[in-house]
This record gives C-alpha cells, sequence and structure tokens, in this order.
C-alpha cells in the first residue's frame, strides 16, 4: 500500500496514561498520568496529533514491521519527536508519546529529518 493511502487509514487515539489535564475535549477518556509514562503536552490537540501521524506515514518514518497492513511503530514530529505504536492492527490506531532524538531509531535513508529545523 502506498504510504500516501496508509496515511489515511490510521488514526491517532491516544492513552490516557500519557495525558495530564486539561486535555482536548476531542479525547474520549479522563487523563490517568503514570507515574512512569512519559507525559505528553497537554496543550496538542487530538487533530494535531492525527495530522503528525499521518505526516509521519507519510514520510515513511515507520518500523519494518509490519502487523497486518500497518506499522507496529511510527516516528515523527509534535512539538519534538514522538514516538506512536499500533494499538489496534485491525484499525490501524496509535498512541504516542514524547521522546529524545537519542530515543529514534538509525535513520540511513534520512526520513526522520524534522520539518521544522528548531524541533
Amino acid at each position: 500500500m502506498a504510504p500516501e493511502e496508509l496515511a489515511e487509514r490510521v488514526a491517532y487515539i491516544g492513552s490516557a496514561e500519557h495525558k495530564a489535564r486539561p486535555i482536548d475535549p476531542a479525547f474520549d477518556f479522563a487523563p490517568a498520568l503514570r507515574s512512569d509514562a512519559s507525559r505528553c503536552d497537554p496543550a496538542a490537540t487530538k487533530d494535531q496529533a492525527q495530522a503528525a501521524l499521518q505526516e509521519a506515514v507519510r514520510r515513511r518514518c515507520v518500523s519494518r514491521v509490519f502487523v497486518g497492513e500497518f506499522p507496529q511503530y511510527v516516528w515523527g514530529w509534535l512539538d519534538g519527536a514522538h514516538a506512536a505504536r499500533l494499538i489496534n492492527s485491525e484499525a490501524g490506531w496509535y498512541k504516542a508519546w514524547p521522546i529524545t532524538r537519542d530515543e529514534l531509531p538509525a535513520d540511513h535513508e534520512g526520513v526522520l529529518t524534522p520539518l521544522e529545523p528548531d524541533q
């Protein structure tokens, strides 16, 4: 499947474990931040996260391992680097969390370069 087509099928669902108040009302859950979980920026909206996920898929910032039709991991940029993990392989749902640049995978093709130079 072409990256553009795949990008239209993925969905950012999120996880209460990475959310602190206040969060975008578009999320269908109350925040339940785990003490050991990376904290997502509460100012980031679900639409912004969805757009970042889709852009990362279009740019082929995905793992080589696929579960069904979807990559197991996606790496992208939303006010810094993020990793997303497939949580529903039939629907293409992902949750994501912030990571540091040194947590990004090896990038031999140069696809993980941020769109904005200050990210």
